[in-house]
């Protein structure tokens, strides 16, 4: 009868068999020994690794849902969206709103529900809400994730408030920081000075968000549509054209206080501000509106 081939693992000694289950034994009870060793490590590695997909992920959603407002780099657009990537807004931002949690919480918390009640404000865009508990787009975990990503840039914003390298965050309109003063008091808030006059339009134009969803640079056409808002490098040219039977004076100015009436075609209504009339004079926004169509406008 021909031998099976694995014949050769066949022990016939009763001792080699008692030796080789004790050796078996032995190194089984040395791997274990080893694993449990490198376990934390490897489970601290296996961490760090799903964190850096989620940030990775978490890059992506901002970059596409929330770089419009708050700038690619997070260091916000002034007049439209506060900085995120600031020193201020990881060292001080929790104290000055008298959130008692963690500043991941925080991020997570305006993430998922946005900051709907705040109607009148000094920023261009409301936070939406992005959570699907609350009746946006976004699973739990992409909250998380951008979260994740938000919370990222801790390490570079620490390193802000040099002379070349400045802190980006614009202080809140009649919101004083509590930060601590040099004797460890809370600071003294100090009144915002009223405006003595006018605003001059080009000024206007950055403090009241316009630049950080219209280009001025860039003609608006089929070809080159601006991201959030139309371009408006060739307004003086198309703005008599837009609405039959509105000049060019007539359209900018609608479009101004009450620009919910004409929307441009591929554009959503309620993006650009409602409250413009209330926070301009009317001379400030027929200075605004006569810059604006100046094709040498200055700035």
């Amino acid at each position: 009868m021909k031998k099976p081939w694995y014949n050769f693992l066949y022990v016939r000694s009763a001792l080699a068999k008692i030796l080789l289950g004790i050796v078996s034994v032995v190194v089984t009870i040395a791997v274990l020994l080893f694993l449990g060793v490198i376990e934390e490590q490897r489970m601290e590695a296996q961490t760090a690794n799903w964190d850096g997909r989620a940030i990775e992920k978490g890059a992506d959603i901002y970059a596409n849902n929330c770089a419009n407002c708050h700038g690619l780099d997070g260091k916000g657009l002034p007049g439209v969206a506060p900085a995120l990537n600031s020193k201020y807004f990881f060292t001080q931002r929790l104290t000055d709103v008298s959130w008692t949690g963690s500043l991941h919480d925080y991020v997570a918390l305006t993430v998922a529900a946005g900051r709907p009640s705040n109607v009148n404000s000094q920023w261009a865009q409301r936070m939406p809400t992005w959570s699907h508990r609350y009746g946006g787009p976004f699973r739990d975990d992409q909250v998380d994730n951008v979260t994740a990503f938000v919370v990222n840039w801790e390490a570079d914003a620490l390193q802000q408030g040099t002379a070349e390298n400045p802190d980006p965050w614009q202080p809140f309109v009649n919101a004083p920081t509590r930060a601590a003063g040099a004797d460890g008091m809370a600071a003294v808030a100090e009144a915002m000075p009223e405006p003595t006059g006018p605003l001059p339009p080009e000024q206007l134009f950055v403090s009241m968000g316009c630049s950080g969803c219209h280009n001025l640079d860039v003609p608006q056409d089929a070809n080159n549509r601006g991201p959030v808002g139309p371009n408006m490098g060739n307004l003086p040219e198309v703005a008599g054209t837009r609405v039959p039977g509105e000049d060019a004076t007539t359209y900018v100015h609608n479009s101004i206080v009450n620009p919910n009436v004409y929307v441009n075609e591929g554009y959503m209504a309620g993006i650009m501000p409602q409250n413009f009339a209330e926070r301009m004079s009317e001379e400030e926004i027929d200075s605004l509106v006569a810059w604006l169509l100046d094709p040498n406008r200055q700035r």
